[in-house]
């Protein structure tokens, strides 16, 4: 399903080989893609994103993880408004603020789905839901 509006996913991952995978596809999905290798990137990135947005967030990352970045965008008036799609491998704890979570390894299916409803449901405040 193409977007009617040109929607911007930013993807946050320092593995290179699986950013690109995932802006592939969202870029077939008709997305606007914006990537970054961290969350100190992604915060520079995400600052000057057209909106509406969301960001895809690895929570495991050097640097800045996306533990940090979470915290950072739910605390900074100008981005608490972007919904923030974790991927996380084998963990059950989840930092507070997020629309929802992705259970690596995903498949296409379950991405497109995932950033279909951050989406859909970017004004209305959700709890964080597993995939």
């Amino acid at each position: 399903m193409v977007p009617a509006v040109a929607e911007t996913v930013v993807v946050v991952d320092d593995d290179e080989a699986v950013r690109e995978a995932i802006a592939d596809v969202l870029a077939l999905d008709g997305y606007s893609v914006l990537t970054a290798r961290d969350g100190d990137e992604a915060l520079r990135v995400l600052e000057s994103a057209p909106r509406p947005c969301i960001a895809l967030v690895d929570l495991v990352m050097p640097r800045v993880d996306g533990w940090e970045l979470v915290r950072t965008l739910t605390a900074a008036p100008s981005m608490r408004d972007i919904p923030v799609v974790c991927t996380i491998v084998g963990r059950d704890d989840l930092p507070t603020g997020i629309f929802s979570v992705l259970r690596k390894p995903f498949d296409d299916r379950a991405l497109s789905e995932a950033v279909r409803s951050a989406f859909v449901r970017t004004s209305q405040p959700a709890a964080p839901t597993l995939r």
